[in-house]
């Protein structure tokens, strides 16, 4: 890591340079030389500091360099140069994003030595939301938690977010800050640098992170300073090889793993992770003991079919969608099926089924607010999901809970809801041809679907209580995993 004073000499006095000078001085770095091999720049002057030739090098054999210019060809071309005529020790360079994030770390460092985290200091609790607050799963997720953690007495949440315009309910407008200015705001070390200093002002703090993104990075590169004074939680919510792959470069740093199925759980024990700093728990849905409503049992009437969610290729797989519509089609299956929500397929999609004269069959309802999710479901008979991959489908959970019958692809978690050919059906991933057998089956036995529906409800709603989820974060938050 920099140390104060450390001295640097800069390749290339363009953009690049100028850009990290003042972050170089703020961290009191110094600057022994700003050399360019254009004769045209030598001899100029950026920041108070001359640019210079090369052969100034000479002098300087032994002085960390970083090459700021953007160009990775012409990188290597300067660093050829750099050791045939001047002699230069490659191993004293430094990498332009490796030194502009050194000296953000160095300005944090000594910020957080000045602060004094009082022995028994009640820490501040930060929820991650910098993609937005717009409707997306966890930014709704976030929300719900932190409103229901409010009626619990916590009065130090926070909820980081940045500076879009929002519907936000007014009981958490006090604890939702918006620090992150993206159209100010678009390197890497200035965002990170945004967020440090949010959470530095914070200190001490418990973040919870649900993306493997900047405010994590900032967390983590937070806790490598000042390790006493921060305690980070990251909620996986996803059960992709890549997606681990992601949080590889944190799991050293994170106090405690929270994961949405069992599923997810054993892949971080797997990777090494202890047991002890693992919690899977079931994301809350609205949800009655008891549902009421009815199944379309009639032979002679359209089996009613949902499925809610983004209308997109990756991961989601809606062109598979098409052909598990094109199979129902070719069977004369009598069926209507409702698609809700949005995404980059759905126009694609859309003209698919018109072309196609599936429009009587197939309608496109648009995104749902979450006080409808609940009457979507329950006037459809099934619920169907063809994904490549999924952590623990809120959907899913949505729909069985309100009795839809689930016929799925088996993703992450889908095995702790559903027990195949009981209350629902479980497919190989891909296999669409399977996924219209299954609904093709229960819309000539109509008897299953009350009997499959009660039994989804039955499964999931012991997991889906809002308070089972509420108790079990209060819990957390105030335990040593939190803060100690």
């Amino acid at each position: 890591m920099l140390h104060a004073e450390q001295d640097i000499i800069l390749y290339g006095s363009g953009r690049r340079c100028a850009r990290i000078l003042p972050l170089l001085t703020r961290a009191g770095v110094s600057i022994k030389a700003v050399i360019d091999s254009g004769q045209a720049k030598q001899g100029t002057w950026i920041e108070n500091l001359e640019v210079q030739a090369p052969s100034v090098l000479r002098e300087y054999k032994d002085t960390v360099l970083c090459i700021t210019v953007a160009d990775p060809v012409e990188q290597e071309q300067i660093r050829a140069a750099l050791q045939r005529e001047y002699g230069y020790d490659l191993t004293y360079e430094i990498l332009y994003d490796d030194l502009a994030l050194e000296a953000v770390l160095l300005i944090q460092k000594i910020k957080t030595e000045r602060i004094d985290c009082t022995e028994g200091c009640e820490p501040h609790i930060v929820f991650d939301c910098g993609s937005g607050l717009g409707l997306g799963g966890i930014e709704e997720w976030t929300k719900g938690l932190c409103t229901e953690l409010l009626k619990q007495g916590f009065d130090n949440l926070h909820i980081y977010t940045d500076t879009g315009k929002y519907q936000v309910q007014n009981v958490l407008l006090p604890v939702v800050d918006q620090v992150l200015d993206k159209n100010k705001l678009r390197f890497r070390e200035e965002i990170l640098e945004c967020i440090m200093d949010y959470l530095t002002d914070l200190l001490p703090v418990t973040v919870i992170a649900g993306k493997p993104e900047s405010f994590l990075e900032a967390a983590d590169l937070l806790k490598q300073i000042a390790p006493d004074k921060i305690r980070i939680i990251s909620v996986i919510h996803g059960g992709e090889e890549h997606l681990y792959k992601l949080y590889d470069k944190y799991m050293a740093n994170t106090d405690f793993f929270v994961t949405v199925s069992e599923d997810i759980k054993r892949d971080l024990m797997a990777k090494g992770v202890a047991k002890e700093r693992i919690a899977s728990i079931t994301c809350p849905v609205a949800c009655e003991e008891k549902t009421e409503r009815a199944y379309t049992t009639d032979a002679n009437l359209p089996v009613r079919i949902g499925y809610a969610g983004r209308i997109v290729i990756t991961q989601k797989r809606m062109d598979l969608m098409l052909r598990v519509i094109e199979v129902l089609e070719k069977r004369e299956v009598p069926y209507l099926f409702e698609i809700a929500g949005d995404g980059s397929y759905k126009a694609e999609m859309e003209e698919k089924v018109t072309a196609s004269g599936w429009s009587e069959h197939v309608r496109f309802v648009g995104l749902l607010s979450r006080e409808h999710i609940p009457e979507f479901w329950r006037r459809q008979d099934i619920y169907v999901n063809i994904a490549d991959s999924e952590g623990r489908s809120i959907s899913q959970l949505e729909a069985m809970v309100n009795g839809a019958v689930p016929v799925v692809t088996c993703t992450s978690g889908t095995q702790e809801d559903i027990c195949d050919g009981d209350n629902g059906y479980l497919v190989e991933i891909g296999n669409y041809e399977k996924i219209a057998d299954r609904i093709v089956h229960l819309a000539t036995h109509r008897e299953l679907l009350p009997e499959f529906g009660r039994k989804a409800h039955d499964t999931v709603y012991p997991k889906c209580r809002k308070e089972i989820h509420t108790g079990f974060w209060e819990d957390l938050l105030k335990s040593g995993y939190g803060y100690h």
